[in-house]
């Protein structure tokens, strides 16, 4: 296999050599790379977007319907993004948690390749579809001929594979971190945006994803991807929080892998409210649910003794947050101030904005060096 990428990369740079006779003067880097792989993945996707616009599309179409450049494009485009993501990780994979037996590590990689390709793909089809929806609002009643069609439809897969292979490659925690932030606020608002039921804030979020509508199927799928991205975050911080551990000060509480493991928890919890919904067994659903809450707040207690040694502004944060979230839940129960389906909003949003910024501090914690190797 490697010997027929060697002849086909020495084919590829024989004929831009013919093409373009002069040297080129930028260095060959690993960034310039992910570049050239970004453009050919485009490239490739946006011919077979051209192939199959010429081949479904005839006569003047609306841009909206069962075959047509909205709905084409729009699976396109989320299909190019998670095979793309996928691809471009597995040339850098996230690196395996220290200790863990080889099928353990195997079943990881595939874990991460998974969660990665679909948080991708469903980025795609998130913006796409606004964009698709602004877009037909804005032009209601437009039909396009076959050559506007395909191009449309060749654009937006282009654009998404594009995007996700500069995106999947060489993951860093925040990066990580953000896409698991829009992944799961587009996931959870394009159902709100999509149910049936008007009044489903006053019960509670888990409430989106009862039914076997458009609206539940988003919620579940959208909390079980990312359960799985938040417990590949966990494998991700593993050689930060080691690197950062070996270069701190001694401390006899500090335990880095607890911290881990606390993630890869919260993650298989998260996914598991998503795999058993309310409708489905509400104790079963409740203990994922109320387990993910246990394991959070512990982190956020234990964190001064867990991570000693860590950034003390942050510190003081994680203590703010925690005092956030019990305030909350006494403004939920016992004042009633509100209901529980705002109580989870403002948790969520409280927990989003913790992690973003705890990943971003871990990121400028590590050593130079071994952020590096990160």
């Amino acid at each position: 296999m490697s010997h027929v990428s060697e002849r086909t990369r020495r084919a590829i740079d024989a004929f831009f050599t013919l093409l373009y006779p002069g040297e080129e003067s930028v260095r060959d880097s690993p960034e310039a790379r992910r570049e050239v792989r970004a453009l050919t993945a485009a490239v490739i996707v946006a011919l077979v977007g051209a192939v199959v616009g010429l081949t479904v599309f005839h006569g003047a179409i609306p841009l909206w319907g069962a075959v047509s450049p909205g709905s084409i494009g729009l699976g396109l485009a989320g299909l190019a993004a998670a095979a793309a993501a996928a691809a471009e990780h597995v040339r850098s994979p996230l690196p395996a948690i220290p200790g863990w037996p080889r099928a353990a590590v195997r079943t990881q990689r595939i874990i991460n390749i998974l969660a990665i390709a679909l948080v991708h793909g469903g980025i795609a089809l998130l913006f796409v579809g606004v964009t698709i929806s602004i877009v037909v609002r804005g032009f209601a009643g437009l039909r396009v001929d076959v050559f506007t069609s395909t191009m449309i439809v060749v654009l937006l897969g282009a654009a998404a594979a594009y995007a996700a292979t500069l995106s999947g490659g060489d993951l860093t925690t925040s990066r990580l971190s953000t896409l698991f932030a829009v992944f799961m606020t587009g996931g959870v608002v394009v159902a709100m945006l999509t149910t049936s039921d008007a009044e489903w804030w006053k019960l509670h979020f888990s409430e989106l994803g009862v039914g076997s509508g458009v609206s539940g199927i988003i919620f579940n799928s959208t909390l079980i991807v990312g359960g799985l991205l938040l417990a590949s975050l966990g494998s991700l911080m593993a050689p930060a929080l080691d690197a950062w551990a070996s270069a701190a000060p001694a401390s006899r509480t500090r335990n880095v892998t607890l911290v881990e493991w606390g993630f890869v928890g919260i993650g298989v919890c998260l996914a598991g409210v998503g795999v058993v919904p309310v409708n489905v067994d509400l104790i079963v659903h409740n203990t994922f649910a109320t387990g993910m809450a246990v394991i959070f707040g512990g982190i956020l207690i234990g964190l001064r003794w867990l991570l000693d040694g860590f950034t003390r502004a942050f510190l003081l944060f994680s203590d703010v947050t925690l005092i956030g979230i019990v305030v909350s839940a006494i403004l939920f129960w016992p004042v009633q101030y509100y209901n529980l389906a705002a109580f989870e909003l403002v948790a969520a949003g409280i927990i989003f904005a913790w992690l973003i910024i705890f990943l971003r501090h871990l990121d400028a914690a590590v050593p130079s060096p071994a952020n590096v190797e990160a």
